[in-house]
């Protein structure tokens, strides 16, 4: 499962998934209806794919967990994020058990329900992770990635040398000049 697209946004309900980025926004489609909206860059915004619970040991990544309470709860979500604390504790209980519960607050479990409810529903669980491009021409039997990488090395230089030249017809810096003693001001 991959959650480094699935996202968190403060002071908007739900998840959603980064659909594309600019230099303001990120555009965003939500997982419960599947609608499109900008969250510009100032807003707070928490990758799944960075957050971990409280444990005794080690804190635990929110993916193991969630994958963790999928096998519990063996691809079903019987259970209510609204439910009473003791059946959420007892749930979360079976899925990490090292759970550290000074440390985790009672909203955060209701979170976390709330959260496999709807990557469930989206199907996010079933989603493979993708290859990514160099793997991707490996298994298709393509062009070693060392051969790809030295070509594509090869044409950084063309482009390098085209930015550091300088460009006729457009406004440049003025050249710096010494003044004269006797052009200054006050003197």
């Amino acid at each position: 499962m991959d959650l480094s697209k699935i996202i968190a946004v403060a002071g908007k309900s739900g998840l959603f998934r980064v659909i594309a980025q600019s230099r303001q926004a990120l555009i965003v489609e939500s997982l419960e209806d599947g609608k499109r909206q900008p969250v510009p860059s100032s807003v707070r915004v928490s990758s799944l794919q960075e957050i971990s619970m409280f444990t005794t040991g080690d804190d635990a990544p929110l993916t193991q967990v969630l994958e963790k309470l999928h096998a519990v709860q063996q691809g079903k979500n019987d259970l209510d994020p609204k439910a009473e604390e003791k059946v959420l504790w007892e749930k979360l209980g079976e899925a990490l058990p090292d759970h550290d519960r000074d440390r985790i607050y009672p909203s955060d479990v209701r979170k976390l329900f709330t959260w496999y409810g709807l990557l469930l529903k989206s199907g996010e669980f079933d989603r493979k992770e993708e290859p990514k491009a160099a793997e991707k021409k490996e298994e298709e039997g393509g062009k070693a990635p060392k051969k790809a990488a030295a070509k594509a090395g090869a044409a950084k230089p063309a482009k390098a040398d085209k930015a550091a030249a300088p460009k006729g017809g457009t406004a440049s810096k003025p050249k710096a000049t010494t003044m004269r003693k006797s052009a200054q001001r006050g003197s």
